[in-house]
């Protein structure tokens, strides 16, 4: 997982989103408005965001560079994979439940 090394996400409420705090676009942060799964039926995701903060050193035409598109992408990749991970993990916890010995 590249949480902590690459991104932090953040919760206000509602909101969430992420914080870049490693490389070119450290220090900028994402929130994420809306994901969701491609409607054309391939398995890769739309996701809604906006940037509300941005560093002075990274300019605007950097955040619509295909370098950032990458590496954004492979924080939402990471996103979602440590979060069907965490629901596996708790499908199993709650479907290995056993009764007490009595």
């Amino acid at each position: 997982m590249l949480r902590n090394e690459l991104y932090k996400p953040w919760f206000l409420k509602e909101d969430w989103g992420i914080e870049i705090v490693d490389g070119e676009f450290s220090g900028t942060v994402i929130q994420i408005q809306k994901m969701d799964f491609a409607k054309d039926g391939s398995s890769s995701m739309d996701v809604d965001y906006h940037i509300i903060h941005r560093p002075d050193i990274v300019s605007e035409e950097q955040t619509k560079s295909e370098l950032f598109k990458t590496v954004f992408e492979t924080i939402i990749n990471d996103v979602v994979r440590e979060a069907v991970e965490n629901f596996k993990d708790e499908q199993d916890r709650n479907n290995n439940t056993s009764e007490p010995n009595p």
